[in-house]
């Protein structure tokens, strides 16, 4: 469906037309289209490098939440068949997006306590465990070792939900062809973090369901997340 280069609106209405009875997918797929004019979403694509004062002994120390992680889920590197859908290093893929969205927002260097707090705050745990929430009022939840040891086990719950989320990432897909021919060079780096970030979310929102296998009501809360995330400068959370 997505291998030829197309109209992004044509690709999104055949989404709209297959998933019409799934609640919330007209926001999602309007909210994706929507990036197009998103300066912000654009710098995203392109990404933004690293600070080299990450590579000092500051941040050596694990952050609790990348420790539970590791701690209790694969560490497997690849996507195979009979490795598990979601490892520990897709739980890194939330450093990476909260440090580039926190750095496009503020338009400048992190102060050396903004940088500690990206990586030792708890913005990261708001977004895994909070969701669409992440900004809300409410307390931060302490992550358990119990959350990542689930997380690690989650499965789809059938090809439609499956389906669903490969078919909602295609319009994404074809949307930086047409718009920024982002398929190649360093955004296809990005791509690869945008695909595991949404598939994290989608096997949070399962966890946080109660459930052990991600279903589409998931898979469109993990969208509706991270548009949120776009859309939101969050740099007063962090």
């Amino acid at each position: 469906m997505f291998l030829r280069a197309r109209p992004t609106d044509e690709v999104a209405n055949d989404v709209l037309d297959e998933f019409n009875n799934v609640d919330g997918i007209k926001d999602v797929v309007g909210g994706i289209l929507a990036l197009q004019q998103s300066k912000v979403y654009e710098e995203f694509v392109f990404g933004r490098g690293n600070d080299p004062r990450l590579s000092s002994e500051d941040f050596d120390e694990l952050s609790e939440l990348i420790r539970l992680a590791s701690e209790n889920m694969s560490k497997f590197p690849l996507s195979i068949p009979f490795a598990p859908l979601i490892t520990a290093k897709l739980v890194m893929v939330t450093y990476t997006v909260v440090y580039d969205l926190y750095s496009i927002r503020l338009g400048r260097d992190f102060t050396s306590d903004e940088l500690y707090n990206i990586f030792y705050g708890s913005m990261t745990t708001r977004i895994l465990l909070m969701l669409e929430d992440f900004d809300s009022e409410e307390e931060t939840p302490q992550p358990t070792a119990g959350f990542f040891k689930k997380l690690g086990t989650v499965k789809w719950k059938d090809k439609k939900a499956k389906k669903l989320y490969n078919h909602i990432h295609g319009i994404v897909f074809m949307l930086m062809h047409n718009k920024w021919k982002g398929t190649k060079g360093p955004s296809s780096t990005f791509r690869i973090t945008e695909h595991a970030f949404i598939l994290l979310l989608s096997g949070c929102s399962a966890v946080l369901g109660g459930r052990d296998k991600i279903n589409m009501d998931d898979v469109i809360r993990a969208n509706k997340t991270y548009l949120k995330l776009i859309n939101t400068d969050f740099s007063g959370l962090v």
